[in-house]
């Protein structure tokens, strides 16, 4: 053999000499990290970039928040001695404050109620009362309205 190659295997051997007989997998599975130890920062640099962009992807953006109105007719409410007494078919609207473009419109349902979906903002809500509503929509919360109507609906 050559005095190169009897030099490493003597380190080698010297190495599971230090270890004894009795080495456990834990002795030698340190032994590893020691020798993968020049590839540690690149290592922990790829797990943390890993993370992030795993992380950035799930968070996308943030979750839309809800207007929900609940319209109900006082004559029925009157009649049937029920509180929540559903007023269907009363339109609802939600406008972009800014420039009074519709951003979602429709009618309550057959319970009275209607909501929507919107992103976080400012918008003004027509039908859920005698005047135009400022609302305050946050990420992920719903803002409620009840509408008592009295009389005859507007269309």
């Amino acid at each position: 053999m050559d005095d190169a190659r009897r030099e490493k295997i003597g380190s080698q051997a010297s190495t599971v000499d230090r270890l004894g007989s009795g080495a456990t997998m834990r002795d030698m599975a340190k032994l590893s990290l020691r020798w993968n130890t020049p590839y540690r920062p690149f290592l922990l640099v790829t797990a943390i970039l890993l993370v992030n962009a795993a992380g950035c992807s799930s968070l996308g953006s943030a979750p839309n928040g809800k207007i929900s109105v609940q319209a109900v007719s006082w004559t029925l409410v009157q009649k049937l001695a029920e509180p929540d007494a559903g007023l269907s078919g009363h339109k609802v609207t939600v406008l972009n404050p800014t420039d009074k473009s519709v951003v979602a419109s429709g009618t309550t349902d057959s319970s009275g109620i209607i909501e929507f979906s919107v992103p976080a903002g400012t918008y003004t809500l027509l039908g859920a009362s005698d005047e135009p509503e400022t609302v305050q929509v946050q990420s992920g919360q719903t803002q409620s309205f009840k509408l008592v109507v009295h009389g005859k609906q507007k269309s």
